[in-house]
């Protein structure tokens, strides 16, 4: 065996070992995201909390190809070699049109987030259990992202905007999930103040849209740095692959 052959043998293992890591560690992420994320579900629409669903199934299939690729380097297996290169180029395609089309419908998950406050806003109080499903939703973004309402607390005041809550005779207050220390009964009568250290005064959309943005940002850069190690694996599987055909 020639120097070349063990060198690249050796960073095909290398880089294949980082690519089983990143597989584990996107299904454990994208099983987090959905077990735990499901009491945004109805704030996020079903087309966002699928994400998890992608992550999780992106993070076995990556995986399964890292171990694949770790086999072929130490064995030289030119048919394994040969199927991992395979399904390394699906992956990777699979990965550059996820991209586009994250790119292309960005602003869509705007959309989403203003339909979902609305629809949750519109159902908060109510009786039913997809109603219960939407105030338990957005009680949990509001405490975790520290806001009230879409825009802002004085929504909670309005009956166009929140009839379920208006009907209950509750327009003076806001939820517990807006005061900054939670205690029972907090909002009352707070549902036009502007006393920022007693309730978020600021509404939940424009904190959930830097939050998507900022993620999706550091997503793909993440993504990118991956496709250049699996374009380098793809072009060292293919030389070991017909030095050892």
């Amino acid at each position: 065996m020639s120097i070349t052959t063990k060198l690249l043998r050796t960073f095909l293992f290398i880089c294949n070992v980082v690519v089983w890591i990143v597989g584990v560690a996107l299904f454990a992420l994208g099983l987090y995201l959905f077990l735990d994320g499901r009491e945004y579900e109805k704030i996020l629409e079903s087309s966002l909390f699928s994400a998890s669903i992608i992550v999780l199934v992106s993070g076995f299939l990556i995986a399964i190809i890292g171990f694949l690729g770790c086999c072929g380097a130490v064995k030289e297996n030119a048919p394994m070699l040969l199927v991992y290169s395979i399904l390394l180029i699906i992956v990777i395609l699979i990965q550059l049109g996820g991209g586009v089309v994250a790119f292309l419908f960005r602003n869509d998950a705007v959309e989403y987030l203003n339909t979902g406050l609305k629809d949750s806003l519109a159902a908060y109080g109510g009786n039913t259990t997809d109603e219960a499903l939407y105030t338990e939703a957005l009680d949990t973004v509001q405490k975790e992202f520290s806001c009230c309402g879409m825009n802002n607390n004085t929504e909670y005041s309005y009956s166009s905007i929140t009839p379920q809550w208006y009907s209950k005779g509750r327009n003076n207050d806001v939820p517990d999930s807006c005061c900054v220390t939670v205690t029972v009964d907090c909002g009352k009568g707070k549902a036009t103040t502007n006393t920022s250290d007693v309730i978020h005064t600021h509404g939940c959309l424009t904190k959930l849209e830097d939050f998507v943005k900022d993620n999706l940002f550091i997503i793909g850069i993440v993504t990118l740095t991956f496709v250049f190690i699996e374009i380098l694996n793809l072009i060292f599987s293919c030389i070991l692959y017909y030095r050892h055909k």
